[in-house]
C-alpha cells in the first residue's frame, strides 16, 4: 500500500523524529501502565484490559506521534481514507466483540428506541454537532487561527475521492462511536463514575484528532462530549453513530470548502506568513 503521504513531501526534520518519539514511547509506556493497573488494581479481564489500553493509550500515542511527522504536509487522499477506514472498522469490529462477549449489543448500547426518540436525538445530536463546528469556524476567523494545512489537504476533491470519503463517514461513525462511547464509557464506568468515564473517552478522543491542530482538539474533545452526552442521556448509542455519520458527510463533502475557504492558507501549527 502507498503512503498516504505525499512522495514529494520533505523529510521530517530531526526535531519532529525526536518529538515523535517521545509521543510514541509515552504511548507505549501508558498502555502498559493501563494494563498492569485494569488487571491488578481493578480485576478487569486481561481481554478488556488489552482492548482499553489500546483505545486509551497505544491509539492517541500514535496518533500523535504522526502530527511531527506530517507537519505541513499534504497527503495522498484516496490510500489515507483507505487506511483510516481499515483501522476504523477494525477497532470497531474488535469492540463489538469484546463487548458483546457476555450481555450482547445492549451492552456497547445498541438499542433500539422509538421512532421519535430516535429521530429527535439523531437530529438533535447532528445539530450540535454543526454547531459546534460553525462556533469554531466563527472563532477562528475572528481570531485569526485556521486549519491545519494537513486537516485542508485532506477533504475530497474528486467524484471518486467524494464516494470513498462517504465510506471513512460511515466507518468513523460507527468504529469511533462503538470504541470511544458504546465499549468505553461502560467499561470504565464502575471504575470511574459515568462521568468520569465519559470524561476520560472524550478526552482521548479528541487527542487523537491532533492533526487538526490544537484548534481542532478542542472542537473534537467538544463533539465527543456532546455525542457521549447523548448516549448516556438516550440510552442507545444508535443516534450518536447517525448523527456522528451525518456531521462527518455534511463537514467533508456537502460544507467542507465553504467551512474553510475564509480562512488564510496556513496551520494552526504553522507559521503565519503571506504566501509568496
Amino acid at each position: 500500500m502507498r503512503s498516504p503521504v505525499s512522495d514529494a513531501a520533505p523529510a521530517p526534520a530531526p526535531e519532529a523524529k525526536a518529538q515523535a518519539r517521545a509521543y510514541a514511547g509515552f504511548g507505549v509506556l501508558a498502555f502498559w501502565g493501563v494494563v498492569l493497573g485494569l488487571t491488578l488494581g481493578a480485576d478487569y479481564a486481561m481481554v478488556d484490559a488489552l482492548l482499553l489500553a489500546a483505545l486509551l493509550a497505544a491509539v492517541p500515542g500514535l496518533s500523535m506521534a504522526q502530527v511531527p511527522l506530517i507537519k505541513g504536509m499534504t497527503v495522498d487522499r484516496l490510500p489515507a481514507y483507505w487506511s483510516s477506514i481499515l483501522t476504523l472498522w477494525l477497532l470497531g469490529t474488535g469492540c463489538w466483540l469484546v463487548g458483546t462477549r457476555g450481555d450482547g449489543a445492549s451492552a456497547i448500547g445498541i438499542v433500539l428506541l422509538p421512532v421519535g426518540a430516535m429521530v429527535g436525538w439523531s437530529v438533535g445530536l447532528t445539530a450540535a454537532g454543526m454547531g459546534i463546528i460553525l462556533l469554531f469556524r466563527w472563532v477562528g476567523s475572528r481570531v485569526g487561527v485556521a486549519e491545519t494545512l494537513l486537516l485542508r489537504s485532506l477533504l475530497p476533491r474528486t467524484t471518486e475521492e467524494r464516494r470513498v470519503f462517504a465510506v471513512l463517514s460511515v466507518a468513523a461513525g460507527t468504529g469511533e462511536e462503538l470504541a470511544y462511547r458504546g465499549y468505553a464509557i461502560p467499561m470504565l464506568a464502575p471504575l470511574l463514575g459515568i462521568g468520569g468515564a465519559a470524561a476520560l473517552s472524550t478526552l482521548v478522543f479528541g487527542l487523537m484528532h491532533g492533526y487538526q491542530g490544537r484548534l481542532g482538539i478542542v472542537r473534537t474533545t467538544l463533539m465527543g462530549a456532546v455525542l457521549a452526552g447523548g448516549f448516556i442521556l438516550s440510552g442507545s448509542l444508535i443516534p450518536a453513530m447517525i448523527a456522528h455519520t451525518a456531521i462527518d458527510l455534511m463537514a467533508g463533502i456537502a460544507i467542507g470548502d465553504w467551512l474553510l475557504s475564509p480562512e488564510p492558507d496556513y496551520g494552526v501549527n504553522d507559521s503565519v506568513s503571506s504566501p509568496s
